[in-house]
């Protein structure tokens, strides 16, 4: 008997994930790299030459890398939320017209299997 009890309780646990080691888990979002390294020469994709793409993303007015998280959405002072939303644009556009191609998360990531796929450098 009390083994059928011990069975139907953790049946309970197991259905209301109890056991899941990694609640949330999304491998995309721990597993990402930063957003720079999205950004690829459309025919050098996972070998887009990283000092270049720095002089580019200068040149186009990133002015804080961040680590690789660029500040396409930093509030600067004087600045109005159009303001950023027009720059964020600029800089991307600016990126475009230099051959850049952006790769998203689900791009550089293979979520199956938990790894990077290579094509974001």
């Amino acid at each position: 008997m009390r083994v059928l009890y011990l069975l139907i309780f953790s049946a309970i646990l197991s259905a209301c994930n109890t056991f899941n080691v990694v609640p949330g888990y999304i491998p995309y979002v721990s597993l990402a790299p930063p957003q720079i390294q999205g950004w690829q020469k459309a025919d050098t994709v996972g070998r887009t030459n990283v000092d270049k793409r720095r002089q580019d993303f200068q040149s186009c007015g990133v002015k804080n890398f961040r680590d690789g998280s660029l500040d396409l959405s930093n509030e600067y002072p004087g600045m109005t939320t159009e303001d950023v939303i027009r720059r964020s644009k600029a800089i991307r556009s600016c990126m475009k017209n230099k051959g850049y191609i952006y790769l998203g998360e689900t791009e550089c990531v293979d979520g199956k299997n938990n790894k990077l796929t290579g094509l974001c450098n």
